[in-house]
């Protein structure tokens, strides 16, 4: 990469009104997951440094970008980044622990949302509203426009430090919008590549804008100030709690926690559940929200589930990420891996059969707890880890009441092979998404991507984030 082209691991964490920012400071440390050696510096953002950026953001927003500009801007980000990617991924695996097949398959979704967001850049449309129905308006014309919020304050989780990026700054710039980003303090190399795309693809300064830092120092500076008209986050429910508390009149969109389960039914395709359940419940060692983290199998046919869960598991591929056929490898931090192996200590001792479970500092070895108790953590939390739990029910209406006791609701995979009980289930179940004869971890792009209950609001997806992030505006025409 050329000089021009850093920083992808440069010492700056500040990107501010279309500059990196250097300068000394408190130094924040970006570690291989696996290897837990140190291998880049970033200066961590200071209250000034937030001011900086949302005044930055601010002034910016006063000054429209024309939409064909939006979309040949977030076309060429696109085009940077693949023009890159190897630097970016080898930056990825390193930063997040991840495998090389988790980040082939994460980069290739972040262009594509890079790429549908310069699409809707160009579809933002009102409507004619028809206000005749009112005596006296028959000489009126109303109608609609769509304009930015304004500033928009994005903050992102480690899990997906590529694509969930990409779903709030590619959405909030086709809207017109400026943004500060705040990416995981564990993985800003990749969210650092991304600005770096939008400066070289000749965004206006002031449009992105870049502080790196701890969540808890940096998030009650990034939250309350009234110049912010909308904040998108990924992360913790009582995270999540926090912003919306604190964001006053600004609108929110949360995507939070969950302990996504997937039913099978007494028909299902049992060769098909297994191979899908083993992707979905342990692709970035288990560290997605909608990552298969109980499966609710109708008692006839959960022991040969079990078995085929079992074989399945114990043969993945589980160490170093930068080893290419390496399936599985550790989790974000060792403080992470302790705590998802003292949830599995707990909730074995009731299980009847126990795949894994073992932990060499933060790799995990995946797991799969077969009835455990259902009061257990791994049960009724998010343990966010290579662990899967699978308990036995005695119908589909049974798994649906079980799903919807509990306090998420982001998605459920549901496998049937009867479209009536598949509707059925689609209309009972209250979550977010029901993937039918796929596991709760399907999610594409395109689709409007949110949660209910304590899994959040607000939908991911360019089309839908563009609406979310513009404001409708009314225009009434009195004509002779």
């Amino acid at each position: 990469m050329s000089d021009e082209s850093r920083p992808i691991r440069g010492l700056s964490g500040l990107f501010v009104n279309g500059e990196w920012v250097q300068r000394g400071g408190t130094v924040r440390h970006v570690y291989d997951k696996f290897t837990q050696v140190d291998v880049a510096e970033l200066v961590e953002a200071q209250g000034d440094d937030i001011e900086a950026a949302i005044t930055a953001a601010h002034r910016a927003s006063q000054r429209p970008i024309p939409a064909h500009e939006r979309r040949r801007i977030l076309l060429a980000v696109a085009s940077w980044m693949e023009a890159h990617r190897e630097e970016i991924l080898a930056n990825y695996v390193t930063e997040t622990g991840f495998t090389w097949s988790d980040a082939q398959g994460e980069f290739a979704r972040a262009m594509n949302v890079y790429r549908l967001s310069a699409e809707e850049a160009i579809r933002i449309g009102g409507e004619q509203v028809p206000i005749h129905s009112v005596p006296g308006n028959d000489n009126r014309l109303a109608l609609t426009i769509r304009v930015p919020v304004g500033v928009v304050v994005a903050i992102a989780p480690f899990n997906a430090p590529l694509s969930t990026v990409a779903h709030k700054i590619g959405p909030a710039i086709a809207a017109g919008n400026a943004v500060v980003l705040k990416p995981a303090d564990a993985t800003p190399l990749s969210a650092m590549a991304a600005v770096e795309a939008f400066r070289q693809s000749g965004l206006p300064e002031g449009f992105i804008n870049l502080v790196c830092g701890s969540g808890r120092k940096l998030g009650d500076l990034l939250v309350g100030d009234p110049r912010v008209r909308f904040y998108t986050f990924t992360g913790s429910t009582s995270v999540g709690r926090s912003i919306a508390a604190g964001a006053g009149l600004a609108r929110t969109h949360l995507e939070l926690g969950s302990n996504s389960a997937t039913i099978v039914d007494a028909d299902a395709d049992l060769a098909r559940v297994c191979d899908l359940v083993t992707r979905a419940g342990f692709r970035k060692a288990g560290q997605v929200c909608t990552s298969v983290q109980r499966v609710l199998v109708h008692q006839d046919r959960f022991d040969e589930l079990a078995e085929r869960l079992a074989a399945s598991v114990s043969g993945l591929r589980h160490g170093d990420p930068h080893n290419r056929v390496t399936q599985v490898g550790p989790m974000i931090a060792l403080g992470e891996a302790e705590r998802a192996e003292d949830w599995i200590q707990a909730a074995r001792n009731g299980s009847r059969l126990v795949v894994g479970g073992g932990r060499t500092g933060p790799l995990l070895d995946p797991t799969l707890l077969v009835s455990p108790d259902l009061e257990a953590r791994v049960m009724t939390e998010e343990i966010f880890a290579p662990v899967v739990s699978m308990v036995p029910v005695a119908s589909l209406e049974a798994a649906v009441e079980f799903v919807n006791a509990g306090p998420y609701g982001l998605q459920t995979g549901v496998f049937t092979q009867d479209i009536d009980r598949a509707f059925a289930a689609a209309r009972d179940l209250r979550v977010g998404g029901v993937i039918i004869n796929d596991t709760s971890s399907f999610h594409a792009d395109e689709m409007p991507y949110s949660g209910v209950k304590e899994s959040g609001h607000g939908a991911e997806g360019p089309r839908y984030a563009v609406e979310d992030m513009t404001d409708p505006r009314v225009i009434v025409l009195n004509l002779r």
